[in-house]
């Protein structure tokens, strides 16, 4: 885990002159005690959870994608758009991200602009890359191409499926408001993949001789990253990293911490200077609890009766 004192002071440096993202509403006396803190957003496509959410005042913002629709009830595009056109509304003027499921790049702009009419708060999610994975004849470019497109009609990107800092920088290169490291899935592909002999987060970094006499050498992310400590704590550490480049350069995209697993990493992405932190709608119901609140509620309560007619 990332520890306060290796938190650079750049990092806070960007953040405070980044727009306050809870500012004070103008006539009111008691001003917002956390102007520049992140904003959290819900990653589910569940109205009900979302208004819950909305209304306790614990989210600025939902995410969502064609699986998460599925699973609130979606059994059609059409039905898709109705639910996210609801959502839109719910949480004007705050950010929704809808997710394109086409992978052509004039069919994405097209569906692009279709879900951007949707409401004036949506977000367009563009993958960076991995087209080619699904079809080798693709343009390894799209997603940026996509993303720069979408940038000159004005239409915001956040940009997904980042697991290394030079995706998030070109990311926020061609236009994109957001950038997206899905942190919980670099540990996942470490504890399945690193080699057991050697050590951990080989499987991301590994360069033993500097000729790649083997062509086995690893350097999807750098050893920061993929080594500098324990596996569970490889995605916070790319968060950090993406902060701290963005510092570097005062890029004003947006870092979109997703794919958390637990209220602790929570605590960790604000460690490492995390703009957002999208969180699924169960790990957020449990953001007021801990045993000692429950056992200081007790006894609070116990004490008061005293004072209850």
């Amino acid at each position: 885990m990332l520890s306060p004192e290796s938190i650079g002071a750049a990092i806070h440096a960007r953040r405070v002159r980044l727009p306050e993202t809870h500012a004070t509403p103008a006539g009111k006396r008691l001003a917002h005690r956390a102007p520049h803190a992140p904003m959290i957003f819900a990653d589910t496509a569940d109205y009900d959870d979302i208004k819950s959410l909305y209304e306790a005042g614990i989210i600025t913002g939902v995410t969502t994608n064609p699986t998460l629709l599925k699973k609130a009830g979606a059994r059609s595009w059409d039905q898709a758009k109705e639910m996210l056109t609801a959502i839109l509304k719910l949480m004007h003027p705050m950010p929704v991200s809808l997710e394109l499921t086409m992978l052509n790049r004039e069919e994405m702009v097209r569906q692009a602009e279709e879900l951007a009419a949707l409401g004036e708060n949506s977000v367009i999610k563009v993958p960076i890359g991995g087209y080619r994975a699904i079809d080798p004849a693709a343009d390894p470019y799209t997603g940026l191409r996509v993303i720069h497109d979408l940038w000159e009609r004005d239409i915001r990107v956040n940009c997904t499926l980042i697991f290394n800092s030079t995706q998030a920088f070109w990311a926020a290169m061609v236009g994109a408001t957001y950038v997206s490291p899905f942190l919980g899935r670099l540990a996942d592909y470490e504890y399945k993949h690193d080699h057991p002999e050697r050590p951990a987060g080989n499987a991301l970094y590994w360069i033993e001789d500097h000729r790649n006499a083997q062509g086995d050498q690893h350097v999807s992310n750098s050893e920061y990253v993929a080594s500098a400590g324990a596996r569970k704590d490889t995605g916070v550490r790319l968060i950090h990293e993406i902060c701290a480049i963005f510092s570097n350069y005062d890029i004003q995209s947006l870092v979109l911490a997703s794919s958390l697993r637990n209220p602790v990493q929570l605590t960790e992405c604000l460690l490492a200077g995390a703009d957002i932190l999208t969180v699924p709608a169960e790990v957020l119901k449990t953001v007021p609890d801990h045993p000692l609140t429950d056992a200081g509620m007790i006894s609070f309560n116990d004490d008061a009766q005293a004072f209850i007619k």
